[in-house]
């Protein structure tokens, strides 16, 4: 009964202004090839429409622009672009009217330049609380692209679906997954939607408000904040109501901008705290980097299993696990993700399983998100996967040195090669599946190569070993099975 309120509520929230249905989106341009005709891109368009408003027409036009030589942007073309696929998106359908439309085709730029792809239409739901006059406002998306057939570049783009509904007064974690296909570099924040314009570059809303104001619209204790590191956005919403943010990516390659692109999205808050979001429970598990975040270094050809646990207080729950990321995408080694019940109650563990491939060494981390959802509320994980030739399982940047613990699996002692450039206090902590400590031991470790030897009396089963700094950084982790 609780969540039918809940429907019925968020069903209310828009239906003051029936007419209006646009709810966000975002425009992607990925390059094919190229020829004597020009450059070829494939230019995908997606909209997030709310199902109580008017029906979407099932084909839509782009407007293409170019720089010219006196800095004025020329309209070049405005091609009509087809619906591709459509129908509820997975974040949203159980609970809230959201439909995604997809619309695609190969576009071709008949000669180098910047160019800006853009879309508009009406309109934006009269709901919306953060902008002065939304229902006067249009939906407009703008992709900012470099065309170089000598130097191809595709714009950059999100990989994790939106999620756009959650609860007042609660935590809340979410990260759209900045990627770029080409490995440039991506610097992402909140910027001002856009409206509609006749310009190539649109008009922004009038009188918009970010919502990391927290006399209005976010909790002191956790503003909207969209990390810069990992582009995970985290959120205590002070305030019911319909919220318009606009994510912004800037792509560099050598240092000089070549492509912005963003995504526009509305969040839909609700007064509800008594449903529990569901959670990672092992992720304290997880070693860290100097900064503080999850970071692990696997090496090529070796498989990783990172086992994560995640439940919810709400014991008739049901609980799904999903992930995003580049590593599921490549074409050699890539990634899989796979979900099972624990037999724990509502609890389920995800495995994330890779063997990357040398070609997969980068000193960039690749970006991974972990999706945990009861099918009501969602909530992310962000996890930093660094592919590394280094001999040892993970090195920080203190000069703490790891190697694989052995014999794995053990039976009552277990082997830890540590190489240090300083002297250290290292800690070596055992957990169980569910995070739960069963062992911790603090040792003062000199310059040089030492193999710690510990002994234990545990259980048969799989375990997580972390091995800490002395200011309590996690440095290494690596999975422990004991067999009896």
């Amino acid at each position: 009964m609780k969540k039918l309120l809940l429907f019925t509520l968020a069903i209310s929230l828009s239906m003051s202004s029936y007419s209006t249905h646009l709810m966000g989106g975002q425009i992607t341009a990925s390059y094919i090839s190229s020829d004597s005709n020009g450059s070829h891109y494939l230019v995908e368009l997606d909209v997030y429409r709310d199902t109580l408003g008017i029906q979407m027409v099932l084909s839509q036009n782009l407007d293409i622009y170019i720089l010219d030589s006196s800095f004025n942007y020329t309209l070049v073309s405005s091609p009509n672009i087809s619906f591709g696929v459509g129908g509820p998106l997975s974040t949203m359908s159980s609970v809230y009217g959201v439909e995604i439309y997809h619309f695609v085709d190969t576009i071709t730029f008949a000669t180098d330049g910047d160019y800006v792809i853009k879309w508009t239409d009406c309109c934006r739901n009269g709901a919306i609380i953060n902008m002065s006059a939304p229902l006067s406002e249009s939906m407009s998306f703008a992709t900012f692209l470099k065309v170089n057939s000598a130097n191809p570049n595709s714009s950059p783009t999100f990989l994790a679906d939106p999620v756009t509904y959650l609860p007042t007064n609660t935590l809340w974690q979410y990260n759209p997954l900045p990627f770029d296909p080409d490995g440039d570099s991506l610097a992402w924040s909140m910027s001002v939607p856009y409206s509609g314009g006749v310009n190539a570059i649109p008009d922004t809303v009038s009188g918009y408000e970010y919502l990391d104001d927290t006399s209005m619209y976010s909790n002191a204790a956790s503003p909207f904040f969209i990390n810069p590191v990992t582009g995970q956005v985290s959120w205590s919403a002070k305030l019911v109501g319909n919220f318009v943010v606009s994510f912004a990516i800037n792509e560099y390659r050598n240092g000089n901008l070549i492509g912005i692109m963003s995504r526009d999205m509305q969040f839909v808050v609700i007064p509800d705290t008594s449903n529990s979001m569901p959670q990672i429970s092992n992720m304290q598990s997880v070693p860290t980097n100097s900064g503080g975040y999850p970071y692990i270094k696997i090496n090529p050809g070796q498989n990783y299993q990172l086992h994560l646990l995640a439940n919810d207080a709400d014991v008739n729950d049901v609980l799904d696990m999903e992930a995003f990321g580049a590593p599921f995408g490549l074409s050699v080694s890539p990634a899989n993700h796979s979900v099972s019940n624990t037999g724990n109650g509502n609890e389920i563990e995800g495995v994330f399983s890779w063997t990357p491939d040398i070609t997969h060494i980068s000193p960039i981390p690749y970006i991974v998100v972990f999706r945990t959802t009861d099918y009501f509320f969602y909530y992310d994980e962000t996890i930093q996967f660094e592919v590394t030739s280094e001999a040892t399982a993970l090195t920080n940047v203190q000069g703490i040195q790891i190697s694989d613990i052995y014999p794995n699996p053990a039976n009552n002692k277990l082997f830890i090669p540590i190489s240090l450039d300083k002297s250290n206090n290292v800690s070596i902590e055992i957990y169980n599946m569910i995070g739960v400590q069963i062992s911790e031991n603090n040792m003062d470790l000199g310059v040089g190569n030492h193999v710690i030897m510990k002994d234990f009396d545990l259980k048969s089963g799989q375990y997580i070993v972390v091995i800490r700094d002395e200011n309590g950084t996690a440095i290494n982790t690596q999975q422990l099975v004991i067999v009896k």
